[in-house]
């Protein structure tokens, strides 16, 4: 069992959105799920294993043959669990544990009005003749200094030129293939960390700039913070990129860093494990705030069929 001492100064964005955070904090949470595993929750029925599913104290977990659920409790400690497993509520669930956080996270995510008031003005609308810009897009942040830019082509460009405009002055262009996707080359200047900036691409040899779209550069601060959590979760004996997904999604979520999220979250289903519902509601958060209003709606109707 390994511990994960996580404590950043950034919990509060979310704290207000579940009333009493500390009294919601489950005695522990499932972070991965490999194989068959059941659960008994309050002495009910046997139920399949989700990452994200909550546990209190007397929850079984029960693995079947081959099968493996890692949990995470209120102290931060994680542990593998192969063979039939009791919860208990151990000390813990202050509120800059990583459980509590989670729970924070989930919370606000439920009660997101964007299933019933979607982000349409935000949403990405193909313009014939322009090469729609995918991300980053709507005022969000990038944690890259170099980030990679994305949009969808326009048949018969031979290429694209890109402009990235620091809001606070100056401006650069760059030159692009014919692909639709660019990153910040090694060879160029980096974007400043916390500054705002605008972008637009038109295709070579000619065609209309799309409009342009906003987009921050995390901040020093912030992203060294997320840098020391996501080292957490490594030392915990968690791989961000793999069996720590769930937990890195709630980080950069937490971080306002929604690609990376997405990102995590995309990764973390496309990986086959059973998710919880309250994962696709983050989700489904997180798709509409990037504007892929007919994504986001997917994903708040498998919570529901989840929860049905």
């Amino acid at each position: 069992m390994k511990k994960l001492a996580w404590v950043t100064t950034s919990i509060l964005l979310v704290a207000a959105a579940s009333g009493n955070p500390l009294q919601d904090v489950p005695a522990a949470m499932v972070v991965t799920v490999q194989g068959d595993v059941q659960l008994r929750i309050g002495g009910g029925p046997l139920q399949a294993a989700a990452v994200g599913s909550r546990l209190s104290g007397g929850d079984e977990v029960i693995p079947g043959s081959g099968g493996a659920a890692t949990l995470i409790d209120r102290t931060g400690r994680t542990q593998v669990i192969t063979e039939t497993f009791t919860v208990q509520v151990l000390g813990g669930g202050a509120e800059t544990s990583v459980l509590s956080r989670t729970v924070r996270v989930l919370a606000s995510a439920a009660t997101t009005d964007a299933r019933g008031n979607p982000n349409r003005q935000g949403m990405i609308r193909p313009i014939p003749g322009e090469p729609t810009l995918v991300a980053p897009r709507n005022g969000l942040k990038v944690r890259s200094t170099r980030p990679t830019f994305t949009w969808r082509s326009v048949e018969g460009a031979e290429g694209y030129t890109l402009q990235i405009r620091r809001i606070a002055g100056g401006f650069n262009r760059y030159q692009a293939g014919p692909d639709s996707v660019w990153t910040l080359p090694d060879s160029e200047e980096a974007l400043q960390p916390g500054a705002e900036y605008m972008w637009t691409v038109a295709p070579r040899p000619s065609g209309r700039p799309t409009r342009e779209q906003p987009f921050t550069v995390i901040g020093a601060e912030a992203g060294e913070t997320v840098t020391s959590d996501l080292a957490l979760l490594a030392d915990a004996g968690l791989d961000p990129a793999t069996d720590g997904l769930f937990l890195t999604a709630v980080i950069y979520r937490e971080a306002d860093l929604l690609y990376e999220a997405e990102g995590a979250l995309s990764a973390l289903e496309a990986g086959g494990a059973p998710l919880s519902a309250s994962i696709y509601l983050l989700r489904g958060e997180i798709l509409d705030a990037l504007g892929h209003i007919e994504e986001a709606r997917m994903a708040f109707d498998k919570a529901d069929e989840i929860m049905r």
